[in-house]
């Protein structure tokens, strides 16, 4: 019998499976909404390669108290739906699928499965011959970082041979979340973009040789199922109770069916939308702003510029575009950077707390505002731009605007309760949007 790949794989990860499949790339980062088919992408691709190149794959799971038939049937559903059963051998203590060769004996290509509750002990785990060509992170949001995940890397995927690491979860509601921060690309199509990938690309040099880490960040949700004529995958239930949701809860329905990270109680901020539109039309006065910190040669700290714009009509603000300047700037390098991003030189509003840089850069020509800051003004700020009726921020061209925005949160304590406090970090694009807007924030004030 004839199988097509496109009766198991939607066309939407096509592209992405082959190229784990292939190991073209190192990271493929699989998140999205409910019943988007990522688990069942992942463990095909898997089944297809182990098969392919005769190299080993491992899952793992946080704890090995989850391998459980869950788990291990989503690989038996892609052994089935794939029509190699006869090929495959799974092995119960402990769960490993073994590949089997002509003769229908177990040869040394397997699938293992394993919990990370035991560092060390994974510090041994092999695969019975060479290394493993595949590492899949399965719920990826029950481990406790993104360092935890680089050490389990360091240890599984080591040796000759290509390696590509796979990574699936559903985006938790809290943006602070790590899985949120660390792989916070924009999203899919699905949700008014072009693509529903993000491509990373890191170079580097080993031994005199020039080497690249690519990742890719690929976004799904149950509409790609059903735009791919495979409703019949999701049944009209599951496909009602989206909708249900969606019009009773949109909320839930945007974190839980769209794999949007929605926030918590916690966020500073409530009045963010996305917007992919033009204004020309309709802007007449733009505000800019730029957030120059006084540590960020020492800290890391970025240098943000933006441009805004309060429609005092409606009570939105548009945010129209940002520039970032990378931390360890000179002065020399503010200059060139402020001019490429206000050709025109319009007056910027920055930062008044060190009198020094404004100075300096008007002395090189640049209209600068320093912006007074009495005590109380951060909170009224914030405040300010809290009672708007929309913030609107396009998330592909302004990513680190909406990143802040969307992630900013009030202080917990250790107890998990919010205080109300802000916090004085991650929010240098937000400060720049403040400056910008310090006048009418002024005013109606």
């Amino acid at each position: 019998m004839f199988i097509s790949l496109d009766d198991i794989i939607i066309t939407t990860f096509r592209g992405i499976s082959d190229d784990i499949i292939q190991c073209k790339i190192d990271r493929a980062i699989l998140k999205g909404g409910r019943s988007s088919t990522k688990s069942q992408v992942a463990a095909t691709s898997i089944v297809i390669g182990c098969m392919r190149y005769k190299e080993s794959a491992v899952a793992l799971v946080k704890h090995a108290n989850k391998i459980d038939e869950r788990l291990v049937g989503t690989f038996r559903s892609a052994i089935q739906y794939l029509g190699v059963s006869k090929w495959w051998k799974l092995r119960r203590s402990p769960f490993e699928y073994v590949l089997l060769d002509r003769n229908g004996k177990e040869s040394n290509v397997s699938i293992k499965f394993t919990g990370a509750d035991d560092a060390e002990s994974l510090k041994s785990y092999r695969p019975r011959l060479g290394s493993f060509r595949y590492v899949w992170f399965e719920e990826l949001t029950t481990f406790t970082g993104i360092n935890e995940i680089n050490n389990i890397i360091q240890t599984m995927a080591r040796g000759q041979g290509k390696h590509c690491v796979i990574m699936t979860y559903n985006p938790p509601m809290a943006c602070t979340h790590w899985c949120n921060t660390e792989f916070n690309a924009p999203i899919g199509k699905v949700l008014g973009y072009n693509d529903n990938s993000y491509t990373e690309r890191v170079q580097f040099v080993v031994d005199g040789e020039e080497h690249e880490l690519v990742q890719v960040i690929h976004h799904s949700t149950y509409l790609d199922v059903i735009n791919a004529g495979h409703k019949d995958w999701l049944g009209f239930t599951f496909i009602g109770e989206a909708e249900r949701s969606r019009q009773n809860n949109p909320k839930y329905f945007s974190w839980a069916y769209l794999g949007e990270a929605v926030g918590t109680d916690a966020n500073v901020f409530n009045n963010i939308s996305d917007w992919n539109g033009q204004l020309e039309d309709k802007v007449r006065i733009v505000n800019r702003g730029f957030d120059v910190s006084n540590d960020g040669r020492k800290n890391g700290d970025p240098y943000p510029f933006v441009t805004v714009w309060y429609d005092r009509i409606n009570n939105d603000v548009y945010i129209l575009n940002e520039f970032k300047l990378s931390s360890g700037a000179n002065t020399e390098d503010i200059v060139a950077h402020m001019k490429k991003c206000n050709p025109h030189n319009m007056d910027v509003f920055i930062d008044s707390a060190n009198g020094t840089h404004a100075k300096l850069l008007r002395q090189f020509g640049l209209n600068i505002i320093p912006v007074k800051k009495p005590k109380g003004s951060i909170e009224a700020g914030i405040l300010w731009l809290k009672s708007l009726n929309h913030i609107y921020i396009n998330k592909v061209e302004c990513p680190n605007c909406y990143r802040e925005f969307k992630q900013y949160e009030y202080i917990r304590t250790p107890d998990d309760e919010i205080t109300g406090a802000l916090p004085d970090k991650d929010n240098h694009f937000i400060d720049a949007v403040r400056y910008a807007l310090s006048l009418t924030i002024l005013y109606n004030n």
